[in-house]
């Protein structure tokens, strides 16, 4: 077992952000572990730091270049994916999170399931991929994104809704494919932030018809997408969403004011 010294070390490590140092340190508690008999528990250590070694040093290639090449639809519309989505440089960590403990958990199994996919698929399930995040602004929920992306070492992209909508009909559709085309084809963390912007009743007294041609779109490709990527939509206002949106996400998290504890 790990020493007091060694478990202390550890956490300072993790609280500090020295990954080198937290490597360093997991990898002296598996030859521990190793030297008494323990094989299965030192080499389970030693490929979990071998895998987030892999992780980090994917996320770390794919933001040194922050741009995206333009994507050329067929029916001549040029769509330029720079312009539909950020690329963002995040380090926040899951002790940088503060949650409710039924939000907390959910956070967690979300995480849990989609590092042990594998085993998942051995019983024919699948993790959760596509989240709703709700509630008051300041809680949580963008943070969240952040969180899910450099603990899963994966690459975090934000969709800009003011490059999405155009006033040209059938455009804004053509440009919703393409961000779900980069969906499938590079793995990462999307964030529909603000998503009632897109995903509002299509019943609404202020229905515009290019956005309830946007919302069946994104309801036809959400449906279809089965990539490996993970799509978190962020809302303040749930009361305003679609109610055929709801059933169509693996989990929708709460996000809730603290409490005074």
């Amino acid at each position: 077992m790990a020493t007091a010294d060694q478990i202390k070390a550890l956490v300072k490590s993790i609280v500090d952000n020295d990954e080198n140092r937290f490597y360093t340190l997991a990898l002296q508690v598996a030859s521990k572990e190793e030297k008494q008999g323990h094989q299965r528990v030192a080499k389970d250590i030693r490929e979990l730091v071998g895998e987030r070694k892999s992780s980090a040093s994917r996320l770390k290639s794919v933001q040194k270049g922050s741009s995206i090449k333009s994507f050329k639809r067929s029916n001549n519309i040029s769509i330029d994916l720079d312009e539909l989505l950020h690329l963002a440089h995040t380090n926040s960590r899951l002790s940088d999170l503060v949650l409710g403990g039924e939000c907390q958990a959910q956070v967690n199994g979300i995480l849990t399931e989609y590092r042990q996919k594998h085993e998942l698929a051995k019983y024919g399930l699948l993790p959760k991929r596509k989240m709703l995040l709700t509630g008051p602004p300041g809680n949580g929920k963008t943070l969240t994104a952040k969180v899910l992306a450099t603990e899963l070492g994966l690459p975090l992209y934000t969709l800009q809704f003011d490059g999405l909508i155009s006033r040209f009909l059938g455009e804004t559709a053509a440009k919703l494919r393409a961000v779900f085309e980069h969906i499938a084809s590079s793995k990462a963390v999307y964030l529909f932030d603000e998503f009632d912007a897109i995903g509002a009743k299509r019943d609404s007294n202020n229905d515009v018809g290019e956005i309830r041609r946007v919302l069946n779109s994104f309801l036809q490709f959400f449906e279809e997408d089965s990539s490996e990527s993970l799509i978190v939509c962020a809302t303040n206002h749930p009361e305003l969403l679609d109610p055929a949106l709801f059933r169509r996400f693996d989990d929708i998290i709460e996000f809730k004011p603290p409490e005074k504890n």
